[in-house]
């Protein structure tokens, strides 16, 4: 298989690796903000007895449960945890062209 031309790998890098590599870094840094937001619903759901219950009514395909929303916080963390403390993530924003 032949490799690939300067030109290939140009269109690869940007229209591919740097749009994802943004959106890498938007993601740990909404990730980041969604964190620092939760405090007191984290406490209202966890150290509280909760007594919040979703009350969507346009008919998504699940409900929230306290535990859910919980669960979702932990993803959030350890998504955001494993874009930021990754080794390369020095060169994911290098890669970078537009700001966040």
């Amino acid at each position: 298989m032949p490799a690939a031309t300067n030109f290939q790998v140009q269109n690869f890098v940007d229209q591919r690796l740097r749009p994802h590599a943004e959106k890498a870094r938007e993601m740990a840094v909404v990730f980041d903000d969604d964190i620092a937001a939760i405090e007191d619903v984290y406490t209202a759901l966890n150290v509280q007895s909760p007594t919040w219950t979703d009350s969507r009514t346009d008919g998504p395909p699940h409900l929230l449960s306290p535990a859910d929303v919980l669960a979702i916080n932990t993803f959030l963390h350890d998504i955001r945890d494993a874009i930021k403390n990754h080794a390369d993530y020095p060169v994911v924003l290098k890669a970078c062209v537009r700001g966040v």
